[in-house]
């Protein structure tokens, strides 16, 4: 409960202010009056009990009275959550740890919530753990983005008007901004690092995937905190050393000496190529300096995920026209393609590009009928130029290699598809459209985009349907009069042409593999455009690639989302489960699995709405876990998916001790609390106060015009009465009547 001192005034704001001005001048005429007779200390004596009654009569007039603010719910809870993380260990004010400065607010804030809220304390590393008399251990690192999402989630705290986190931010695995339901107060626990004689690692640059047989960098900033001179000095020069976990021993792979007052002591590794995929451990650690705050800082434990991942394309085409050109450039930016184009200069030579696949040089000699040779690529992309340009042998070669797993992009133009001979050769059946005899080659115009519903929620093309949707009538500028779509394609954009809805970009699978159709030429075209148009050719062609190199996730007729690209131990995966294609509407029935550690387990899917499904899985620790997916339709199998989730902490394990005040600050603000620094502790107990109390039933006892014999009316009576009776006393001193 909480009292305060309120007026209630009788009368409006005009009236009180009217009658303050009368007895102002009432007071000013009385002491000109008094004045033109008496001295200045006689008149002062005189109108001193005018000027209190006046004033007792304005504080009457005002009412004063006495609000208890009491809440309405007397079982309104609050949670105060500590961090147990490693970091909290440290004893940066030189006295006390952050652990013990954080109990001593958790007994301030349970002090100062008494009679308002019940207050109940937990701890937290990576999630809610008991009280603090819960003898179970955590991990010492610090989930921030896991805790704020468990407050709505666990049964005991859902019903909280309020959690206050009592942390530095430090150790985390995961550094989200995600929140609940409920307000967070966050008080920040830290010293500045100014006050510190410290040395710690900070600013890693640490790859969390490297392709199998690929050397890869690790750097890192080596800073130095020096509130001494002394310190300073000692710290100079120091060692830092980079170790790999081998068997469970550590294996050092280099050492360096570095100065941390120069450029904050950046640091660089080369690290030898594995040639074993696999999840590798690796240590980075800096010798640490005579006097210095704490150790916890001073060493970066990771991991790097050591797969074939590389995407290998071959961009193939007659002549360097706009479009091939702009593909080879969107290819050759991105780092995870190994990109070689091949394209005619003049009549007798032939250019490759960026030939970085054992057997690129056949290509000198035009394209190879090897399917060894197309097998080293994971993607074929083919411009436009006659099917004649190739050859018949090449050409069976071609549908060899989609029709044992490999993946072919067909380019639109005046000379491909129809026009390109290419339904006469081995290719036919690989084409997403049927022939057009009627066809014309290439149409210009300006052609609506008209974007269905399977290519909205396909995992190739929905990125790209998002950002069209925010442009203002989108048109392709030239297109291909292909025949109709094939039973078996899937049409993913399509175009206005005249009075027919025609297929302008089409996926068709064949074999093993698919064969991606787009016809048209004009995605050039909007890549050199300004704003959201050249935005969705680009990412037309990155998700392109990565959908047919199997990296967006997803069969013939299954689409799987997943909420991100990464998972660490102790984290649980969500995924969207879409059916696309001709079986989007009627029945599918969807069943899974996840394997790991020898263990095989059922997923729960959930039917969300039509042929939406959803599910998730929790990974317990690190290692593979292979996900599973098989559809089926009246009994029969519609489409499978399989897919391995390798779990694994790339994230630093060591201590992060600077607090990071504006990360704090905005998770706080975004569920709606507040964010405060361990210095201004009491303010933040103020605030959430405030809040608890907006809520409460206020109660208000008047102080004067309460009956006798209560309050202080009897009081403010006798203080009146008094006040005349000095004035009387006053004037027959001075013989005044």
């Amino acid at each position: 409960m909480i009292g305060m001192l309120i007026w209630k005034p009788h009368l409006g704001t005009l009236a009180n202010s009217l009658i303050i001005l009368l007895v102002m001048g009432w007071l000013c005429l009385l002491w000109s009056r008094y004045r033109s007779r008496y001295t200045v200390g006689k008149t002062t004596m005189l109108l001193a009990p005018k000027v209190l009654i006046a004033i007792l009569a304005i504080v009457a007039l005002m009412d004063p009275a006495w609000r208890n603010m009491k809440p309405t719910d007397d079982s309104q809870k609050v949670a105060v959550i500590s961090d147990i993380s490693t970091s909290m260990d440290v004893e940066d004010d030189g006295s006390e740890t952050r652990t013990r400065r954080a109990k001593e607010f958790m007994d301030d804030i349970q002090a100062g919530l008494k009679g308002i809220a019940s207050v109940e304390r937990y701890q937290f590393d990576v999630d809610i753990l008991g009280g603090e008399d819960d003898p179970a251990e955590g991990t010492r690192k610090t989930d921030l983005g896991k805790t704020v999402v468990s407050l709505s989630e666990k049964p005991d705290l859902s019903d909280c008007k309020a959690a206050v986190l009592v942390t530095d931010g430090g150790d985390e695995i995961i550094r989200s901004e995600r929140h609940g339901a409920v307000p967070i107060y966050i008080l920040g626990v830290g010293t500045d690092p100014s006050t510190w004689d410290d040395l710690e690692i900070r600013n890693t640059d640490i790859p969390e995937e490297v392709e199998l047989d690929t050397p890869f960098k690790v750097s890192a900033d080596i800073v130095v905190h020096s509130a001494s001179e002394t310190f300073a000095t000692k710290a100079e020069d120091v060692e830092v050393q980079i170790e790999k976990r081998v068997d469970g021993q550590y294996e050092q792979l280099g050492t360096v000496t570095v100065d941390p007052g120069k450029n904050n002591g950046r640091v660089e590794f080369d690290i030898p190529a594995e040639e074993t995929e696999g999840l590798y451990h690796y240590r980075l650690s800096v010798k640490g300096v005579d006097g210095e705050m704490t150790a916890l800082n001073n060493t970066r434990d990771f991991e790097v995920d050591i797969r074939e991942k590389s995407i290998t394309v071959l961009l193939y085409g007659n002549m360097l026209d706009w479009n091939f050109a702009m593909l080879k450039r969107e290819f050759s930016d991105d780092a995870t393609i190994k990109l070689t184009s091949v394209y005619r200069k003049n009549a007798e030579v032939i250019l490759i590009d960026g030939a970085r696949q054992e057997g690129d040089a056949v290509f000198s000699s035009g394209f190879p009928g090897d399917e060894e040779v197309l097998n080293l690529y994971t993607c074929i992309v083919l411009g436009s130029f006659p099917a004649e340009f190739i050859g018949p042998a090449a050409l069976e070669a071609l549908r060899k290699y989609v029709e044992g797993g490999g993946n072919l992009v067909m380019l639109g133009g005046p000379k491909s598809f129809d026009k390109g001979g290419y339904y006469r050769t081995a290719l036919a059946l690989l084409i997403p459209w049927k022939e057009n005899r009627d066809a014309r080659g290439i149409s210009v115009g300006q052609f609506p985009v008209i974007v269905p519903p399977e290519g909205a929620g396909h995992g190739l093309s929905s990125a790209t349907a998002a950002i069209l949707d925010g442009v203002t009538a989108p048109v392709f500028y030239s297109v291909n009069t292909v025949g109709e779509r094939r039973s078996g394609a899937l049409s993913l954009m399509n175009a206005s042409v005249g009075s027919q809805i025609v297929p302008i970009v089409a996926l068709q699978p064949y074999g093993k593999g698919q064969t991606l159709g787009v016809a048209t030429d004009t995605l050039w075209r909007w890549g050199r455009m300004d704003g959201d148009i050249s935005s969705a050719a680009h990412q037309f062609w990155r998700d392109s690639i990565r959908y047919l190199a199997g990296e967006i996730e997803g069969g013939r007729f299954l689409t799987v989302q997943w909420d991100r690209k990464r998972y660490r131990p102790s984290e649980e995966a969500h995924a969207e489960i879409g059916v696309v294609g001709r079986y989007a509407e009627g029945e599918v029935h969807l069943k899974g699995s996840v394997e790991h550690a020898g263990t095989t387990e059922d997923l729960s899917i959930v039917l969300k709405d039509g042929n939406d499904f959803q599910t998730e899985v929790f990974f317990t620790d690190r290692g593979d876990y292979t996900i599973k997916l098989e559809a089926t339709r009246a009994g029969e199998p519609l489409d499978s998916y399989e897919r391995v989730i390798r779990v694994g902490s790339n994230v630093s394990e060591g201590a992060d001790l600077a607090v990071d005040h504006p990360f704090l600050e905005n998770l706080a603000a975004r569920s709606g609390g507040y964010y405060q620094r361990e210095a201004d502790a009491e303010q933040l107990i103020q605030r959430i106060k405030a809040m608890l109390m907006t809520s409460a039933d206020p109660h208000d006892t008047p102080l004067v015009t309460k009956p006798a014999l209560f309050g202080l009316l009897p009081i403010y009576i006798l203080l009146v009465m008094g006040v005349l009776l000095w004035e009387w006393i006053l004037r027959r001193r001075m013989n005044i009547v």
